[in-house]
């Protein structure tokens, strides 16, 4: 369904419609990475606790385990910057909108009582036609219960990439999906500082390099990159774990 910002591209929903339903297939053919749960770091301490919550990036897709994808490589900078060992859980699924991280990841996310959080969504509600007032209110929701539990986490989201610069997404399907995608991020901008909120900003182009063999989801060196975006949003709440170390 196209929205109103969309209309000029209602002649094109026939070729949009084959283009779609190409993508899918063609992007539906990796598996998420088996590991769900980690340690990394230090061996002794107290470890800090990681919640990655959301869709395929949080599953893992397009990497051959959790340790070269966007958790893994977050969990191992704040080892680094903090000096202690760090858990993660991976709490995603391929395919998981924000209205699905709300009802049905959250509660679990929260039940892990992190202190740190990773939320990525977006890029399932930009193909959905979710609207960026309700992606804004379901993302406020999100880090509503994130916060709401014991260690009141850090949460940074994740961002939503420029579609429009996918290597598997033909033109006009790109543009289209980048225009949704673009908007959605604003509103997850405009939502910057609440309660701590951090959100990650991309870059205008992604080199082909970064992507997995589907060209849609990251690899080692696109997740390594979105790491270190990741770990600098957590920087200020890192300062505290690090200092804790001593305590």
């Amino acid at each position: 369904m196209l929205s109103r910002e969309e209309r000029g591209w209602w002649p094109w929903i026939p070729l949009l419609v084959v283009e779609g339903l190409y993508v899918r297939v063609a992007t539906a053919r990796l598996p998420p990475a088996k590991d769900r749960r980690g340690r990394t770091g230090a061996q002794t301490g107290g470890a800090i606790k990681i919640a990655g919550l959301g869709d395929s990036i949080i599953a893992g897709i397009g990497v051959q385990s959790q340790r070269e994808g966007l958790l893994g490589q977050v969990s191992e900078r704040v080892a680094e910057r903090t000096g202690r060992p760090v858990e993660w859980e991976a709490i995603g699924f391929s395919g998981a909108t924000s209205q699905v991280v709300l009802d049905r990841l959250l509660p679990e996310a929260a039940r892990a009582e992190p202190e740190l959080a990773v939320l990525s969504v977006g890029v399932n509600d930009a193909v959905r036609g979710t609207r960026p007032r309700d992606f804004k209110d379901r993302l406020a929701a999100i880090v509503d219960g994130l916060t709401a539990t014991r260690r009141q986490p850090s949460v940074v989201f994740g961002g939503i990439p420029p579609l429009a610069r996918f290597p598997a997404l033909p033109w006009p399907l790109s543009r289209v999906l980048g225009g949704r995608a673009a908007r959605l991020q604003q509103a997850a901008i405009d939502l910057t500082g609440y309660r701590g909120l951090k959100v990650v900003v991309f870059p205008s182009r992604l080199a082909r390099a970064g992507f997995s063999s589907d060209g849609f989801h990251p690899g080692p060196a696109g997740c390594a990159d979105w790491s270190r975006w990741v770990a600098d949003g957590m920087s200020l709440r890192l300062e505290t774990l690090r200092d804790a170390r001593w305590d």
